[in-house]
């Protein structure tokens, strides 16, 4: 967890997807409002000085059939699109993704050192969390219960982005205060629009729109399709789909969720862009003259970090032409639903998958923002710049 940790020091501040700082926060409200009990995410107090990260592990599954992703990918250089080739031997599954709970030593110092517990880990795991904070899961009692379903609930999500944690309590019947979740109410209603409009179509293969209540029948399916818990409601449409019953719920959420990383791709996209812009043009290049063998091995790093980004960039990419290729071909053209189909049986690891690429990008160019953020054009001395393209390499991934 050394490294984990020396990238939490660096990046606590970036407000990274793969980090959910409920210290930091739990300390704001202390300080603005005292001890209040109510107003904390967890009942047990020990949890809400904690850290939440979200980190892949050192291994993936092989890719299986299907899914035709490529190796090469377009970046931008020097303003024009240049093909670069990669490794791609595996993709991101829910295995794949270590949640790690981290409590600093200081709550006044969050990024000065603290102890780490990998939640994904069964072995050994409640005396582990109770000798790190105190907290007994395996207790009895409804406060003890709701607590080990929110970290269950944590476990569970891909990335920590504030629109899935809030989204996924809610949807659970959780009550969390909304300091928690740093995503407004116009920001979380902006999405929720855009997804429940790509769960629209789906209406016409179950709703008659000739029917008197067409337009209720309409919205309340919509809903119960947000929700993805009412699966007796949503039975007609797991039958058109060809859906397993069993695996329904996880099924319409992660559909769900791969429209949520389409929301945030295409939001980003210019900023994604910007990060590619300057890996590939003056701006990854020291501000003062450097010897030609420091300038080879800052160059060197330049490539490392430029391809693991231009792969989840890609790998991104990939994954939304396949949603949209069957999205499209079923809703828009009113042609043959099997890639839809298809894409709804890989959508769990779809959505795994697109998260942990978009998450590691999100977090390289987070970094990338606070680095530069007082440097002429993108510039740093050698040595910062060494420091921030290590970084990046430990943080894409």
């Amino acid at each position: 967890m050394a490294a984990e940790e020396h990238a939490l020091r660096e990046t606590l501040a970036s407000g990274a997807s793969r980090i959910f700082n409920v210290a930091e926060i739990t300390h704001k409200l202390e300080a603005a409002a005292g001890g209040d009990a109510d107003q904390y995410l967890f009942h047990h107090r020990s949890l809400n000085d904690s850290i939440f990260i979200k980190r892949p592990k050192d291994a993936a599954q092989p890719i299986r059939g299907g899914g035709g992703l490529s190796n090469t990918a377009e970046i931008l250089e020097n303003g024009e699109l240049k093909t670069i080739t990669f490794d791609m031997t595996a993709r991101v599954e829910k295995g794949d993704i270590a949640t790690f709970l981290y409590v600093p030593f200081d709550i006044e110092a969050i990024a000065g050192g603290g102890n780490s517990l990998d939640l994904s880990v069964a072995r050994g795991r409640a005396e582990a969390l109770f000798e790190l904070t105190g907290f007994a899961i395996n207790e009895e009692g409804r406060s003890v219960a709701r607590d080990r379903r929110l970290i269950e609930l944590i476990e569970e999500l891909p990335s920590l982005d504030p629109f899935l944690l809030r989204d996924r309590l809610e949807t659970d019947g959780i009550d969390a205060p909304d300091a928690y979740f740093e995503i407004s109410e116009s920001e979380f209603q902006e999405i929720k629009k855009y997804i429940l409009g790509k769960f629209k179509p789906i209406t016409t293969r179950v709703v008659d729109p000739k029917s008197p209540k067409a337009a209720e029948t309409t919205e309340q399916f919509i809903m119960k399709l947000w929700e993805g818990k009412d699966l007796n409601y949503l039975a007609p449409i797991t039958q058109v789909f060809r859906i397993d019953p069993e695996q329904a719920g996880e099924i319409y959420y992660s559909w769900k969720g791969v429209t949520y990383y389409e929301f945030q791709y295409k939001r980003g996209q210019r900023t994604l862009l910007g990060f590619a812009d300057w890996l590939h043009t003056k701006g990854a290049v020291p501000s003062h003259y450097v010897k030609g063998a420091v300038r080879e091995e800052l160059e060197a790093k330049v490539r490392g970090v430029t391809a693991a980004f231009a792969r989840h960039l890609k790998n991104s990419s990939e994954i939304l032409r396949i949603y949209n290729q069957g999205y499209e071909d079923l809703f828009v053209r009113g042609g043959d639903a099997k890639p839809f189909i298809e894409f709804l049986k890989d959508s769990s690891t779809l959505f795994w998958d697109i998260s942990a690429s978009i998450s590691a990008m999100n977090h390289g160019v987070a970094v990338w923002r606070q680095h530069t953020r007082k440097a002429s054009d993108g510039k740093l001395p050698a040595e910062d710049l060494k420091k921030l393209l290590d970084l990046l390499d430990r943080v894409i991934v």
